[in-house]
């Protein structure tokens, strides 16, 4: 089968890309022809299919001149560059499924239109709130965004709300969720989505993981933003001085956490890492806390560090308590920094406890979340969106004046 997947990056900038570029390579291992329409940067990770210049990015809004946020505003709409390398997809690559992920504001709903208007099946995997809110944090279906507090960025999320809910949405012949949670969020609005928990591509790193003994201390990884809690890993630090607490990630707090970890000897802000350090620095945590207080659709971060035998202290949030819940590698607590800190503290000193914690997460990832129970069902989606757009193209056919006539 030949699949083009659409997303706004193929560099590593959070969990969505992550997802997409071992989603290439999975299906890839299986046979499929699989390209990319995305954004060109140095920095990506695959580079088969068609990229062009990204007109903004989380990096770039800040220092765009008026007249540049005029224009990135303006392509957040209607981007004509992804409109053009689309069509040029289609014609030379000819897929036979288009798998969108994210692509709001850099490629705009411009590759979903031309793919829709030449009938192409369209499959799109929702990762968040995107094509519901005005914010992808917010699980309300709100035309505004409440969670961005520049002015700029939160203008842009709101004018592309529209265009997301009423042109994107209405195109789509078959959705995937990425959890139980996010697929009753969308059923509300009428939206059905086959539920694929998100996988992780088989471990190549040595095994087994290091035991209770060989680690130590308490892992944050993610944006540095105030949804995500990680101020509630500062006041863990503050309160268990004896224990060291790491925290990875860029974003609008890494001042204040820099600030932070120069008057706790404990802490440790380290900034964004290689994916090869993080690795190891999973490896050597004794727990990894994802206190996040928005609701979370997914949680590839619990995913990954519950697959290296390292617990999980999480808040009951989303698709986060779902994840952590059923695989049982760790604890779900309600969000409160009180109730952090003193999980922390029990699980950090109880080997009995952190072993069989340990022991059930890399079970319970390898049976709910491997690439190998994944791609057979992606498939069946795929099979099933194809068979949608057939029926719609006939639907068209008889519709149009003087079909029935031809016939």
């Amino acid at each position: 089968m030949r699949i083009a997947i659409i997303h706004k990056y193929t560099r590593s900038t959070g969990g969505a890309d992550i997802h997409c570029i071992g989603l290439a390579r999975v299906l890839r291992e299986r046979g499929h022809d699989v390209v990319f329409l995305s954004t060109s940067s140095s920095e990506n990770l695959d580079v088969d299919g068609v990229f062009i210049r990204p007109s903004v990015t989380n990096d770039s809004r800040d220092e765009l001149s008026s007249g540049r946020r005029a224009e990135a505003a303006a392509r957040a709409i209607w981007n004509p560059d992804a409109a053009t390398a689309m069509r040029r997809l289609l014609a030379d690559f000819e897929p036979d499924v288009v798998h969108a992920h994210k692509l709001y504001p850099q490629l705009s709903v411009a590759p979903i239109l031309v793919a829709s208007r030449r009938g192409f099946p369209i499959v799109q995997t929702l990762h968040d709130f995107e094509l519901f809110s005005a914010s992808a944090l917010d699980s309300t279906g709100s035309w505004r965004d409440r969670d961005e507090t520049r002015f700029s960025y939160r203008l842009l999320n709101e004018a592309t709300y529209g265009v997301r809910r009423l042109i994107h949405v209405p195109r789509v012949h078959r959705f995937i969720a990425v959890s139980k949670f996010l697929a009753n969020v969308y059923r509300t609005t009428g939206i059905e989505a086959d539920v694929l928990a998100n996988f992780l591509e088989r471990d190549s790193g040595p095994t087994p993981p290091p035991g209770f003994a060989d680690r130590e201390g308490v892992l944050y990884i993610g944006r540095l933003r105030p949804e995500k809690g990680v101020m509630d890993v500062v006041e863990v630090a503050q309160n268990l001085p004896e224990m060291t607490v790491g925290i990875l990630g860029s974003g609008v707090l890494a001042d204040r956490l820099a600030q932070a970890a120069e008057l706790l000897p404990n802490l440790s802000a380290m900034g964004a890492v290689p994916h090869a350090d993080v690795f190891e620095l999973v490896r050597s945590a004794r727990l990894v806390v994802v206190p996040s207080r928005c609701a979370e659709s997914a949680s590839n971060v619990a995913l990954e560090a519950m697959a290296q035998g390292t617990p999980v202290v999480a808040y009951a949030t989303g698709g986060l308590r779902e994840y952590v819940a059923a695989a049982g590698g760790g604890r779900v607590i309600a969000p409160d920094v009180e109730t952090l800190v003193r999980t922390c503290a029990e699980l950090h000193d109880d080997e009995r406890t952190w072993t069989e914690m340990s022991e059930r997460g890399r079970a319970g990832v390898e049976a709910l979340h491997s690439a190998d129970a994944y791609a057979p069902r992606l498939e069946t989606v795929y099979q099933a969106a194809r068979e949608a757009a057939a029926r719609a193209r006939r639907s068209a056919r008889r519709r149009r004046p003087g079909s029935f006539a031809r016939r």
